[in-house]
């Protein structure tokens, strides 16, 4: 089946309304992700997995239709493990899955040469975009604060310029590969030389009493013992809350400023919908 979606000429149907649900669902939570605190409406979550589901059945392909289930699930159950250790919003694995369900597949004006799941191009858009914009947004305010880096990271130079070489002067060569690389490694390289200073330029401590569920705490810069003795999560479940609420810990370091991550899925789409063809090597 897998060969038959990819090698095949297996198109959506409905793909233009797929397309326009798609964005609109995901615009609506990127309106509550950047106005609302990063808190997007349980409900606007379930109707927008409810009405993707509803319109892959509408649009009914057999083959189509459990490629997409199958999809959806593999990613969310990674995406769930990326929210357990606080690295993706509980929040962001609904928008995913809702995508995937609708756009399985890149529509067919986007002129790909063979089928490769549409939430691969909006990873990798996405990824991107939210590198350049930690190394923009975070590198100018730590250049204000004057934070120290740990220059032992830069040396991670020195394999990049080998394989920028080899690269570039290889039969393989693309400037849109090279130019992503380049900036997922600088980005991987900047976090690295100042992580510290990012932890603690994204936390800030709250009294326990205001933390609530779903927040994520910053373990890193908080007290390890105090971090072992109550086993602390990364993630702040109810429960977990509760079973803290009835501990001494009277603060506790959380990160209240991440930046939100569904605007980026957003951009990642839309971005995805123009150049997906220029990611492949062809």
């Amino acid at each position: 089946m897998l060969e038959d979606i990819i090698f095949g000429s297996i198109t959506m149907p409905g793909e233009l309304i797929r397309v326009l649900v798609a964005l609109i669902g995901t615009g609506a939570a990127t309106y509550y992700d950047i106005y609302n605190n990063k808190n997007i409406p349980d409900n606007l979550l379930y109707a927008f997995l409810a009405i993707a589901f509803i319109i892959n059945i509408i649009f009914y392909q057999e083959t189509l239709f459990w490629f997409s289930i199958g999809l959806a699930v593999f990613f969310s159950a990674i995406g769930y493990l990326f929210y357990r250790v606080g690295q993706l919003g509980g929040a962001d694995v609904f928008v995913l899955a809702s995508i995937i369900l609708l756009l399985p597949l890149h529509p067919s004006f986007v002129n790909m040469a063979f089928n490769i799941p549409f939430i691969f191009s909006v990873i990798v858009f996405s990824g991107v975009l939210f590198a350049l914009y930690i190394m923009l947004y975070f590198g100018y305010k730590l250049y204000k604060t004057k934070a120290k880096p740990n220059l032992i990271f830069a040396l991670m130079l020195i394999p990049y310029l080998l394989f920028a070489y080899i690269y570039v002067n290889s039969f393989l060569f693309s400037p849109v590969y090279f130019l992503f690389i380049t900036i997922l490694l600088f980005s991987t390289i900047f976090f690295l030389m100042f992580k510290t200073a990012l932890n603690t330029a994204l936390s800030e401590p709250m009294p326990l009493s205001s933390v609530q569920a779903e927040d994520i705490l910053a373990l890193e810069i908080m007290n390890k013992d105090l971090v072992e003795r109550y086993k602390l999560p990364r993630v702040v479940t109810k429960a977990e809350l509760e079973r803290l609420k009835k501990t001494k810990i009277a603060e506790v370091y959380v990160y209240t400023k991440l930046p939100p991550f569904v605007p980026f899925l957003l951009a990642g789409m839309i971005f995805s919908l123009l150049f997906a063809s220029s990611l492949l090597l062809l």
